[in-house]
């Protein structure tokens, strides 16, 4: 047979059906384009990240001692197996008449090497290279100076600036972290070389494992080695403290005993001059008595040289005196030296990832980021497809009903069932593929960009690494055949099972049968003669009724997912820090500090600027969470009271009502209570990474968005965790809210001597505000995504329900049927089941949204799931706005097609 009128049948239905091969095209090129796009990102992110990391040769874990590390822990760290060691410095300073602080480090050797922007890297004790980040407010050349604390270990305070500098280790360029020099929060950071720093030991230690290179920083078998490692150097250095501060004790102890020595010779001295003076002071009396005796010529010379002797006394009198005091002052100095030493606190030694290490705020946004994409990637684009996949089915299987004729013509001409049923598997491989490859393509190239942009915006780190997966685009196309090609097939084998005459005849009709509101005649009766064919037409077109409700609720759920998550994102920062923990900053008290030092910070924490101050007592442990790859940090809040006044407010996770502290149990974080899946009333095992543990009982979940906390009396504490490290603590609200006033109290209360540290919940704000942005910009697209789903979808049904019934239509408008009437007797029954699957998507949108809510945020940010009242209007609003659009449209169509012709069509 020919095949040349064989490929004219074939490029004739494509081209007279051109709305249904487009909106097929669009249903599969959104699918891929979601699906595609969103498994991608994440690796695309995650690929260009460890390069970086890989190629800067950036540090596993950091070791960072209070007191620097010591010989001993600098021998046992350099033997440390299959790992690189590399020691540094760093200490945080003032910028000069500002509030700023900077982090000035020394010049990484071999891990974790800064990226040079511009200039050059410092190459003596007075050249600095500052980060890139502050190329606005200095230039090359210029000088930089800052103030340190009494105690601080620059030699120098003023630098020239000789270039600018990116560091693998902090990624963040608004929100690097907390210092403990200015306001509290860092603003940037410097490199120096290594002579910089008048101190005897290290500070840090950076360490690279052999065995850790080749993996992904973002994979599960990195993670739990490094947790591992983690494990084994907190072992490794548990016992290190006491020998540490024995060695820094012991130079200053010996000095301090010979001090003693000296001072105790001296005070010898001075008791042996003492007597003697005495002794001749005596002689001098009885010399003065013996005057009246002598004749007048002796006595005149002798009491001359009375006089001198008088006067000699006199002055070995007063250099006694001198000598007292000066002998005194040496003695209090001595006396508050050793007290200083005996107060000196135990040296500690921390652990840090790259997530938790200070300054590492961005990585961790960037990293908790990508792996939230992976977790929506895993959920919204399924139901997308799933969604999309059902429609074009269904309109594949309206396109073979409608090419009936023609394939009992081809058949008729001699043409065998497997060339007939090729023609539909075409049009669907066609259709489907084209939109799939877009999707595929666009997928791969756009979406992640976009993401990745958004995601990176305050990074140092930019840009997306594009890499072609196949099998996510086989997946993609193979959904495709699926959804387009496989019903064609089957279809178009189960019509062309009748013979060539049969197929030429049109299909019965619908067989009617009674609804079920028929039964109910006291509802039947009342209705009109079109509300009566509505309902009738519902039920008797099934497959479309389904398929209706189902594609309008796949549209409303995913839209109310993606306004949903956005609104549960907007609200987490207002709910933590303005309803939660509504304190403006926790002061925390050195537990080594004097009673003079102590009364200082008293007076401050009196002063007129601080509206309200509440005394508690605070800790913070690293946890070895259950479910979390690495230890987690959590932050103890114990109080005498009940509760904390208005600083915390400590709301029941479930039910919302007001909780206070028991005298016998603990109140825990919601996060961290899912992560030991413990309930109220159970009994949770705590251990931290000192192999210290706790069994305690859980008296309350309480609702908490950001970090691990738990809540506990005084007596709950010195029952249980007694044996932790715990610090008198302040939580404090001021009466000014500006960022000037918080920043200038935050500067007067870091520069006493009786803080050891300073937590602004600004920060944290900050923090929150970047994991909720990076979210908020994939939502937005995702959102976009299931607005235009909604419209393919729409048409794509509302098309296939007018040319399915067009005879019908044809036959009510030649009898008497005004043009409206015409459209609302088929449109009527659009908008009634699109309320159906309004409301179908909305019930299955809340889960939706609830499920994806539940994967993302991190280790230590749990979003809630309430949401606006606009999330249930929006849908509805969209879905309503497209169906009065194409109800225009519905009716334009109807209003032109010629209906005698389409009456005689089948004829």
């Amino acid at each position: 047979m020919s095949k040349k009128t064989y490929w004219k049948d074939i490029w004739k239905s494509l081209a007279s059906s051109k709305g249904r091969f487009l909106s097929i095209m669009l249903l599969m090129m959104l699918g891929a384009f979601a699906f595609v796009g969103l498994k991608v990102t994440t690796p695309d992110m995650q690929r260009l990240a460890t390069d970086y990391l890989n190629r800067q040769n950036t540090m596993d874990l950091t070791v960072i001692s209070s007191m620097g590390l010591g010989k001993k822990d600098q021998e046992e760290l350099k033997h440390l197996k299959k790992a690189n060691v590399d020691f540094g410095y760093m200490t945080d300073v003032t910028i000069r008449d500002t509030h700023e602080a900077l982090r000035v480090m020394s010049v990484p050797d071999k891990i974790s090497k800064m990226t040079l922007v511009k200039g050059q890297l410092p190459k003596n004790v007075k050249e600095i290279a500052l980060a890139s980040t502050l190329k606005k407010n200095y230039q090359v050349g210029d000088t930089i100076k800052v103030r340190q604390a009494d105690d601080g270990i620059l030699k120098e305070t003023s630098f020239k600036v000789t270039g600018f500098v990116n560091s693998p280790e902090i990624w963040s360029t608004t929100n690097l972290g907390s210092s403990t020099a200015g306001d509290g929060n860092l603003k940037a950071y410097g490199v120096t070389v290594a002579d910089t720093f008048n101190s005897e030991y290290p500070i840090l230690a950076r360490i690279r494992y052999d065995d850790l290179v080749s993996l992904s920083p973002f994979d599960k078998t990195y993670q739990n080695r490094l947790r591992e490692k983690t494990d084994a150097l907190d072992e490794l250095l548990a016992d290190n403290p006491e020998a540490h501060l024995a060695e820094i004790k012991k130079d200053p102890q010996d000095e301090l005993n010979h001090n003693k020595t000296s001072l105790a010779q001296a005070k010898e001295k001075l008791t042996d001059s003492e007597s003697k003076i005495a002794t001749a002071k005596k002689n001098l009396e009885e010399q003065e008595k013996a005057l009246s005796a002598l004749p007048e010529s002796q006595a005149k010379a002798a009491s001359q040289q009375l006089q001198e002797a008088q006067k000699e006394m006199a002055s070995q009198e007063k250099n006694l005196e001198t000598a007292k005091k000066e002998l005194a002052k040496n003695e209090k100095a001595l006396i508050k030296a050793q007290d200083e030493l005996d107060r000196l606190e135990m040296p500690t030694y921390t652990v840090y990832t790259r997530e938790t290490l200070p300054g590492g705020n961005g990585y961790m946004v960037y990293a908790s980021g990508s792996d939230s994409v992976a977790q929506i990637g895993n959920i919204f684009p399924v139901v997308l497809y799933l969604v999309a996949a059902l429609v074009t089915f269904t309109t594949m299987t309206r396109f073979v009903d409608e090419e009936r004729n023609n394939s009992a013509i081809l058949k008729a001409l001699g043409y065998s069932n497997t060339d007939v049923i090729r023609k539909f598997v075409i049009y669907g491989l066609v259709a489907s593929l084209t939109g799939t490859i877009l999707g595929i393509v666009a997928g791969h190239y756009i979406l992640p960009r976009i993401i990745a942009d958004i995601m990176t915006k305050d990074t140092t780190i930019s840009g997306i690494r594009y890499d072609f997966f196949w099998s996510y685009s086989l997946i993609a196309i193979g959904l495709a055949f699926i959804s387009a090609v496989f019903p064609a097939y089957l279809i178009a084998r189960r019509e062309l099972s009748e013979k060539a005459a049969q197929l030429l005849l049109p299909k019965p009709p619908v067989k009617g049968s009674k609804i079920l509101l028929e039964r109910m005649s006291f509802i039947w009766q009342k209705m009109s003669f079109t509300q009566k064919v509505t309902a009738r037409n519902i039920f008797r077109y099934k497959q479309r009724m389904l398929m209706t409700i189902f594609g309008v609720a796949g549209s409303v759920a995913l839209l109310f997912a993606g306004l949903g998550i956005q609104s549960s994102l907007s609200k987490v920062v207002d709910n933590q820090f303005g309803r939660l923990t509504p304190y403006d900053m926790l002061v925390i008290e050195k537990t080594s500090a004097s009673a003079e030092e102590k009364e200082k910070l008293a007076e401050a924490l009196s002063g007129p600027e601080i509206a309200k101050e509440k005394e508690i007592t605070y800790a913070s442990i690293m946890l070895e969470v259950p479910e979390m790859s690495q230890h987690q940090s959590v932050s103890l809040l114990i109080t005498r009271q009940k509760d904390f006044d208005s600083f915390i407010n400590l709301y029941d996770a479930k039910t919302g009502k007001k909780r206070e502290l028991s005298k016998d149990g603990i109140l825990i974080s919601e996060k961290l209570a899912k992560a030991y899946q413990v309930k109220e009333g159970q009994e949770i095992k705590l251990k931290d990474v000192k192999g210290q543990e706790v069994k305690v009982n859980v008296s309350a979940i309480i609702e908490m968005n950001a970090g691990h906390y738990l809540m506990m009396s005084q007596d709950v504490f010195d029952k249980h965790f007694a044996e932790f490290e715990s610090s008198p603590a302040y939580l404090l609200n001021l009466k000014g809210k500006s960022s000037k006033v918080l920043k200038q109290q935050a500067s007067k209360l870091l520069s006493l001597p009786a803080v050891a540290g300073l937590s602004q919940n600004s920060a944290m704000v900050d923090t929150v505000k970047a994991v909720v942005a990076s979210l908020n910009g994939a939502m937005t697209i995702l959102t976009v995504v299931a607005v235009l789903l909604a419209v393919v979808i729409l048409y794509n049904l509302t098309n296939i329900n007018v040319a399915e019934r067009i005879r019908e239509l044809s036959t009510i408008k030649v009898l008497g049927f005004y043009d409206k009437e015409v459209t609302l007797y088929i449109y009527r029954e659009t908008i009634i089941l699109s309320l159906i699957g309004i409301g179908s998507g909305l019930f299955s949108g809340i889960y939706l949204h609830k499920l994806i809510m539940s994967m993302i945020g991190g280790n230590d940010i749990l979003f809630g799931t309430q949401v606006a009242w606009t999330v249930y209007g929006i849908p509805i609003a969209v879905v309503l706005i497209i169906l009065m659009l194409l109800g225009v449209l519905v009716n334009h169509i109807l209003k032109t097609v010629d209906m005698l012709e389409a009456l005689k069509s089948v004829d």
